[in-house]
């Protein structure tokens, strides 16, 4: 169990930073918004959103873009790697194709000019939608994901905690919907609120409409992811925290070694 702390953020988080989607979820994003945020425009909007400086871009190494496709349907989602250098979070819907439909997926890394510098393969996924009684459910919007390899790219991993409810500064980082026209990782702050709705999230203010889905929300004073963003296409401004099985799951594929060390070990 995660020792909770005054913070809003644990402050033993999971784990430490080192050196066709189903109807009942997008029919939750329709009905709840949080209004705050929406209308921000001009010169706020431009404050609030902002390109990711060079120094950004080695602590948000760690957020890549998730590609599944399956004939000719293609979705995408932010990533975030958590503990391990194979081993993401991300939004459980992106893998949602159909019954008997299993997407080849890869997981993407892209430099400051929005340029593919990595592009791993997906060896498998933890989906909680894979449970008959979660799926489809907002709130369990969660998979984890085992990369064929470890990023190369990537400078260091994510730390997640669990948001207590208290209100945070915070921002979203990651990439937009539309990932054909434009690649380049971006952020976007605010502040996150006291939950509103169980079975959605946690309302925040954050401009996040055109952002793909599971952006990690990250809490502006200690660096922890506190949330993920899985409102794609619908500007719900909620972010859903890490429910007891993302906990566990996450706890369980880090007693794995990462791909590539069961490589070295098989060699020697």
């Amino acid at each position: 169990m995660i020792p909770r702390a005054e913070a809003n953020a644990s402050a033993c988080p999971l784990a430490a930073g080192s050196a066709t989607d189903a109807p009942q979820a997008m029919q939750a994003h329709r009905n709840w918004r949080y209004s705050t945020g929406l209308h921000r425009l001009g010169a706020d909007r431009d404050v609030r959103r902002q390109t990711l400086s060079e120094q950004d871009y080695s602590a948000f190494s760690g957020v890549g873009l998730v590609v599944c496709s399956a004939g000719e349907a293609t979705k995408t989602s932010t990533a975030f790697l958590v503990g391990q250098f194979d081993l993401g979070v991300t939004v459980a819907h992106t893998f949602e194709f159909g019954q008997g439909v299993e997407p080849e997926c890869s997981y993407n890394s892209m430099d400051s000019q929005g340029q593919i510098r990595e592009r791993i393969p997906v060896a498998y996924v933890r989906s909680q939608w894979a449970s008959d009684t979660a799926r489809g459910q907002a709130a369990t919007d969660f998979a984890v994901v085992r990369l064929a390899q470890p990023s190369r790219y990537a400078q260091r991993t994510m730390p997640l905690g669990r948001f207590s409810g208290n209100p945070a500064p915070a921002v979203i980082v990651g990439f937009g919907e539309d990932v054909a026209s434009d690649t380049v990782k971006r952020k976007v702050r605010g502040r996150v609120y006291a939950r509103a709705d169980r079975d959605v999230g946690y309302p925040h203010d954050i401009d996040s409409g055109d952002l793909a889905a599971g952006a990690p929300v990250i809490d502006e004073r200690t660096g922890i992811i506190i949330g993920v963003h899985t409102g794609a296409g619908q500007r719900p401004n909620a972010m859903i925290s890490m429910n007891d099985w993302l906990e566990s799951t996450l706890r369980a594929e880090m007693t794995t070694p990462a791909n590539g060390e069961q490589a070295d070990a098989k060699a020697n």
